[in-house]
């Protein structure tokens, strides 16, 4: 498990937690198996591309949206925060775990579309 936060936040983890200020998600996402988040485009995405399936933990703004769009296409599940205690996080991980193909399938659509600098080209060419 790892967590990004700053880590004098927390208190002395377990032996197979690790609490970092940052990780590049490029370095992290391969090694993952789920991804808990807070619902922000930048993980949601990443996991995604990743076919990551996810546990969402909105807290703010577009999170929510994210979170509904996450559960709603079976892509993993949300729990808002007046449900986010221990044993419900458990349950969910387990629960998105053990289903991680839809991720997959969405990884690999995503993996067949251009990419952002081959999009910038066309648009380019079509209207210059």
């Amino acid at each position: 498990m790892v967590w990004t936060t700053t880590p004098t936040r927390c208190a002395p983890g377990r032996p197979n937690a690790r609490v970092e200020r940052f990780i590049p998600q490029s370095e992290l996402l391969p090694r993952c198996s789920a991804v808990v988040d807070h619902g922000g485009s930048g993980t949601v995405l990443g996991a995604l591309a990743h076919g990551l399936p996810q546990l969402v933990l909105p807290q703010s703004a577009d999170n929510f949206i994210n979170a509904e769009m996450i559960e709603q296409s079976g892509l993993g599940q949300r729990l808002l925060p007046e449900e986010v205690i221990p044993d419900a996080i458990a349950r969910a991980v387990v629960d998105v775990l053990a289903d991680p193909a839809p991720a997959r399938r969405a990884a690999a659509e995503i993996a067949t579309m251009p990419a952002p600098c081959e999009i910038a080209h066309i648009l380019r060419e079509r209207y210059s």
